[in-house]
């Protein structure tokens, strides 16, 4: 008898920066989005030294936050972005986040100081350092590990921004940022520290790590959450659990491996989609387009009529699957006999006879062929 698998822990997120509209994982362990492997496993080491229970001297209420943080902020964000080809799945959700931003001109409220301090003066060297700051300090005090994670979160959203063009202030940008503080030093802000996450119980998930934030964000869903059509964005709605807004976040990247013709990794990640929600039709649609692909089409019409069986309607699988029917019932030759005998036959046309131009070089390759003979 299988035995029932526990629940999966959820990431925790927060409605500010990049977070409160997709997973930050570079902010969770305190990284400039450049950041590479090497640089990334040796934070996460140091980290994991710092909030494992049996190593630092916490009392038994710190233990269980501090497993809380390891288990939904740090082990998540490192296991996301260790692989090379994820790394930059995440770099292009970060483009397509900042462009759809800019296009929707929100004003987006920028708490901490170190993100106004980025707007005003935006640079690659300003980005690093302040990220730097915040991180030297980010685990050394658990009530206040989210709010340096949000701090660095603001930066990330504040950088991609600027990435895509964003200046602040520029007569001719959006209002995308509202920033609330006018930077006076380069003193991390934390005079609103964000609650820790709550104690465990058997069958628990968390979403956010704090259910009144959760509440507001609800509430001012206008002001923070950009609304479109799931085939249009990559930015999860509010009202999603965060189990389906994770999957959904999973199909976009599986859509840009798709875009880049890298079908092993869409392949492999479409597959770990469907052992978790084995009845996601866009999943299985997607699965169909890898299939074809790879020249593996029985697997390929398997996968469409598996999504239609879910979802009548679903686009991707009902185009595709109709593109194979017609390929494997081509016409018989009387169907073509007849179809050509139909047509009116095309009348021949001659082309006309150009002749070149006489030359110079023409009169030197005459010359050159009658002293030859």
């Amino acid at each position: 008898m299988n035995k029932p698998q526990p629940p999966k822990a959820q990431f925790i997120r927060f409605d500010r920066g990049i977070s409160q509209y997709n997973h930050d994982y570079y902010a969770a362990l305190g990284l400039p989005l450049i950041s590479n492997s090497n640089y990334i496993r040796n934070v996460y080491l140091r980290i994991a030294r710092i909030l494992h229970p049996d190593v630092y001297g916490f009392s038994a209420d710190e233990k269980i936050i501090a497993t809380q943080y390891l288990a939904k902020l740090v082990n998540p964000a490192y296991n996301a972005l260790m692989k090379e080809q994820d790394r930059s799945a995440y770099q292009e959700i970060f483009k397509l986040l900042a462009k759809r931003l800019m296009l929707r001109s929100r004003n987006i409220t920028i708490h901490s100081e170190s993100a106004c301090e980025l707007i005003m003066t935006p640079s690659e060297d300003v980005y690093e350092r302040l990220v730097t700051e915040i991180a030297k300090v980010q685990y050394q005090s658990l009530p206040q590990i989210l709010d340096y994670t949000a701090q660095i979160s603001e930066l990330n959203l504040v950088y991609i921004l600027y990435k895509a063009g964003y200046r602040h202030g520029a007569s001719n940008m959006p209002p995308v940022l509202a920033p609330k503080l006018t930077p006076t030093s380069t003193k991390i802000h934390t005079s609103n520290p964000l609650p820790p996450p709550s104690k465990p119980s058997y069958g628990y998930n968390l979403q956010y790590a704090f259910e009144k934030e959760e509440i507001n964000l609800h509430i001012k869903s206008e002001d923070t959450v950009i609304q479109a059509r799931a085939d249009e964005t990559l930015i999860q709605d509010a009202s999603e659990s965060g189990e389906k807004a994770m999957i959904n976040n999973r199909i976009k990247v599986c859509e840009i491996y798709i875009l880049q013709s890298n079908w092993k990794a869409a392949l492999q990640d479409l597959r770990e989609i469907l052992r978790m929600d084995a009845n996601n039709s866009k999943c299985l649609a997607l699965l169909g387009v890898v299939y074809i692909n790879i020249n593996q089409l029985q697997m390929a019409k398997a996968s469409f009529k598996r999504s239609l069986y879910i979802n009548p309607q679903e686009p991707l699988a009902l185009k595709h699957l109709l593109e194979l029917e017609e390929s494997d019932n081509p016409p018989s030759s009387t169907d073509k006999n007849a179809k050509n005998s139909a047509k009116p036959k095309p009348t021949k046309i001659k082309k006309p006879n150009i002749q070149p131009e006489h030359g110079w070089l023409s009169h030197l390759l005459k010359w050159i062929s009658s002293r030859r003979s």
